[in-house]
């Protein structure tokens, strides 16, 4: 091989990346730490753009469905008053159903907990005489059972004393949220600012941001560069819709199912139902389990008819629903659906729950398409 200039380029990018590689490896503490340091100052700028991409999937629903007709009509300033209209109905859609979660299901579930706390002892008795008389019916004395012994009194103790001493850490917890809500409320409403400003002004920033890479790069990387960013955009977008749709439904048909067969709190048990959907394959076991600790208390029979009863609904979902609207929005195998979640999970948590879905989705479309041009070349 001649070493001319393209050569001797080629090789020395080589050598850059192979000792940028080779130096993020042996420093991954210092790496992670700066990292961690530059979303944390950047983290207010980070969540706008979140927003912005979440509420621009209702916003473009409404521009181009509910208020279309605006955009064809011949007066300028219908126009010019369907995107400051869209936006504004955006936000205030977000903000009624933040003001719901806030002002009707936190106080509901705040009542619940302390009517929890109130009838824990009467719940533990009810259990005690439910026992005894289990045991009676089938002439099973409690001295007979082998290694078992039941201090009733001993475990009403324990349960009121663990209530006792975790309301004190809920209270510390509440206080520390409570400081950290009040000392982020700046970049709270500074974030949505900025993601206003991004939503009303999405084409001109876009196409500055062409403008910047045509400017930088060649057409081949910017033309590679805008592909990915179209189907991550597009893939991103229709697993969200996917999801909140999903969540929705199994929201509504859990209500109304609760409501059917008479299940006390079917209003938050519902709503939690529907929030914790959103977080795959972990989200129905956490819902499931919140709405059984619910129910548990005011009437145990009930609670576990309630299990059976969410089950079955998280089958129908699972079969049905699901496949439908989330899986057929981001064209994944039910396998690699399962493997990114899990995956996913133990690298980023909850929050790596959430993205993994869609990044395999785009890395799966990628894939396809690069299988497909070298089938097409052969």
């Amino acid at each position: 091989m001649e070493l001319n200039s393209k050569n001797i380029k080629k090789i020395l990018l080589i050598i850059f990346f192979g000792a940028l590689i080779f130096t993020v490896f042996q420093n991954l503490s210092a790496v992670a730490f700066g990292i961690t340091k530059v979303v944390s100052t950047f983290s207010p700028i980070i969540a706008a753009l979140c927003i912005a991409f979440v509420l621009n999937i209702l916003l473009t629903a409404l521009e181009t469905k509910v208020f279309a007709f605006m955009g064809r009509s011949k007066k300028k300033f219908l126009v010019k008053l369907k995107r400051p209209l869209c936006l504004v109905l955006t936000y205030l859609i977000a903000l009624g159903i933040v003001s719901l979660i806030i002002l009707v299901i936190i106080p509901d579930v705040i009542d619940t907990i302390s009517y929890l706390a109130e009838k824990m002892p009467g719940f533990v008795l009810e259990v005690k005489n439910w026992t005894e008389n289990l045991l009676n019916r089938f002439n099973i004395e409690q001295a007979n059972l082998p290694d078992i012994t039941i201090n009733w009194k001993s475990a009403a103790n324990t349960v009121i004393g663990w209530i006792s001493g975790s309301s004190d850490k809920i209270v510390d917890s509440a206080v520390n949220i409570t400081t950290s809500v009040f000392s982020g409320v700046f970049d709270t409403l500074f974030s949505f600012v900025i993601s206003i400003y991004v939503l009303a002004q999405k084409e001109k920033i876009g196409g500055f941001v062409k403008r910047m890479l045509n400017a930088f790069l060649k057409p081949k990387t910017t033309g590679f560069i805008y592909h990915i960013s179209t189907k991550t955009h597009d893939l991103f977008s229709r697993f969200i819709g996917g999801q909140l749709t999903e969540a929705l439904i199994l929201g509504v048909l859990c209500f109304v199912g609760m409501s059917i067969f008479r299940f006390p709190n079917a209003l938050i048990i519902s709503v939690l139902v529907s929030a914790t959907s959103l977080v795959p394959i972990v989200g129905s076991t956490i819902g499931a389990v919140i709405g059984f600790l619910l129910i548990v208390i005011t009437n145990p029979l009930k609670a576990v008819f309630f299990v059976v009863f969410l089950i079955a609904l998280q089958q129908l979902e699972g079969n049905l629903i699901y496949p439908r609207i989330v899986g057929k929005a981001v064209g994944l195998p039910g396998v690699l659906v399962v493997s990114a979640v899990l995956v996913g999970g133990n690298i980023g948590g909850v929050f790596g729950t959430l993205i993994a879905v869609p990044i395999v989705a785009v890395l799966y479309a990628l894939l396809r398409e690069m299988i497909e041009f070298s089938s097409q070349k052969n």
